[in-house]
């Protein structure tokens, strides 16, 4: 049985997994990643990993963002914008 990794976890320079995903432009991953929390609740888990920051500031929408992966970014940012607002 594969030991589920933790989405939160972050390496030297503060990325998470969500992070690389975003960057290589791997919509699907960025998608089970973010679908696999929570995004309910007081403080739910989703919106807490789509904000979380880099040691640069950067959070994993901006990645996508800059390594030309609109798509992701907009999904990333749809789901920030939609759990502040609803919840």
């Amino acid at each position: 049985m594969k030991k589920k990794s933790d989405p939160f976890a972050q390496d030297s320079i503060g990325r998470t997994s969500l992070f690389y995903a975003a960057e290589r432009g791997d919509i699907e991953e960025v998608r089970r990643i973010i679908f696999s929390l929570a995004g309910t609740g007081v403080w739910p888990q989703r919106l807490a990993l789509i904000e979380r920051k880099d040691a640069s500031g950067l959070t994993a929408s901006d990645v996508a963002e800059q390594a030309g992966h609109e798509e992701i970014a907009d999904l990333l940012r749809g789901e920030q914008m939609r759990m502040e607002y609803f919840e």
